[in-house]
């Protein structure tokens, strides 16, 4: 096996430098990201000239529906070819191709070229899945849960550096220079990723590892990976299904017109409801960071399967907090809390799939997963218009507490099937 492939003892003189510059490479590009596409309507608007609003919320709708469903097969197909070709080398395929789609978004002529330049740039970039298959690869066994604890910080801390910055950028310089300077921090992040970060990876050893591998769908469709990949699906839903209605939810809090103060000592914080969505959206950020240090710490010390379970109550916990927080105060918390949780949910199935995966298939797995955590936030948006229409603002919260406690049961034969198959394969 080539040294640090399979995450073992050999992957410890480079594994935290990797770990270093791979964060950097995601908090730089995840930025990137947040700086630009929340100015899509925008750009329709005043670029495109859709100015009908009911004609430009069905364009918003179908752009994002086609980055989607790009997405979710490109995560396939660039995860098997990960395990052929190396890791390194499709986090620099991803980096460099978001470099030149994402700013060609302000250049579209038109609404049918915009869908097709986003439909590139989810096919042909996305870097943090590479990215967490290529930590992950390079460290320890017994660090995975740390690694993954970690990239997630940088999901959380460059959304929200990104969301701030491009406010910044779109209003001073407008938006085409919120594009490029997107383009560039990618460039960046990809630069990092070239230089810095060292993969062993021989191509020929690994395909030989694979042709061994002579049923490898039969692999993927065991009790415990199929068991994975469904909460992965679950979880895809509930972590999206609320966030288009966090600015609805807070408008009823302070209800219509009304304003809410935080008093900080010689700080103050006033505003209403507009101000406060930022507000408490920084807030779940934060919490979102928090957990990926803490949950990760955790998962090399506690059994993940064993993890899930208080983790997922958790989560419904403080959705249910949300709900019936009384005042903007509460609602902050109970939404600080509930992204503490929530935010480790996805490391530690990641990190289930690393416990009983072949290595040299950890490329396929993470893809597999990726996409499927991006069909969820496909579904998600049919749920929540299924459910918002029946039951209302509150409704769409209770569904994504009842997704999680229905997580729960499934969690516990996941973990036995597990637990067998950690046994027959001399790993527990």
């Amino acid at each position: 096996m080539p040294n640090g492939q399979g995450g073992g003892k050999a992957a410890n003189s480079y594994w935290k430098r990797n770990l270093f510059v791979i964060w950097l490479s995601q908090f730089l590009s995840l930025a990137g990201f947040g700086s630009c596409m929340p100015f899509i309507p925008r750009v329709m608007e005043e670029y495109l000239g859709i100015t009908d609003r009911a004609l430009r919320l069905q364009y918003i709708s179908a752009y994002y529906f086609c980055g989607m469903i790009s997405l979710c097969g490109a995560m396939i197909v660039w995860g098997m070819l990960a395990d052929r070709f190396g890791r390194k080398l499709m986090l620099l395929r991803a980096s460099f191709a978001a470099a030149v789609f994402y700013p060609l978004l302000a250049f579209a002529p038109n609404i049918w070229i915009l869908f097709l330049v986003r439909f590139c740039c989810s096919f042909f970039s996305g870097t943090y899945n590479p990215a967490q298959t290529l930590a992950v690869s390079t460290a320890p066994s017994e660090k995975h849960g740390f690694v993954l604890g970690v990239l997630s910080t940088a999901l959380w801390s460059g959304h929200m550096l990104g969301y701030l910055v491009g406010g910044v950028i779109a209003e001073k310089f407008g938006y085409t220079t919120a594009f490029v300077s997107c383009g560039v921090v990618y460039a960046l992040s990809g630069v990092l990723v070239l230089l810095f970060v060292k993969e062993d990876f021989d191509p020929k050893t690994e395909r030989k590892k694979l042709e061994k591998v002579k049923r490898p769908l039969k692999e993927m469709l065991t009790p415990a990976v199929s068991g994975i990949m469904i909460l992965v699906l679950m979880m895809g839903i509930a972590r999206r299904i609320d966030e288009p209605f966090l600015a609805e939810l807070v408008a009823d809090v302070l209800k219509a017109g009304e304003t809410a103060v935080w008093n900080f000592g010689i700080f103050k914080l006033e505003g209403g409801s507009v101000f406060f969505t930022g507000i408490i959206s920084a807030v779940a950020a934060l919490g979102g960071i928090l957990s990926g240090v803490c949950i990760g710490w955790l998962c090399d010390r506690i059994l993940p399967r064993r993890l899930l379970i208080p983790v997922l109550i958790a989560s419904a916990a403080g959705v249910a907090a949300q709900i019936m927080s009384p005042g903007i105060t509460s609602l902050a918390v109970s939404r600080f809390f509930a992204y503490f949780a929530a935010g480790g949910i996805l490391p530690i199935l990641q990190l289930m799939l690393t416990k009983i995966t072949r290595p040299e298939l950890r490329g396929t797995y993470f893809g597999w997963s990726g996409s499927l955590s991006t069909a969820g936030g496909v579904l998600c948006s049919f749920v929540s218009w299924s459910v918002g229409v029946s039951f209302g603002l509150r409704g769409i919260y209770w569904a994504e507490a009842i997704i999680f406690i229905l997580m729960v049961p499934l969690m516990i034969p996941i973990g036995i099937a597990m637990a067998r198959e950690l046994k027959s394969k001399g790993l527990e």
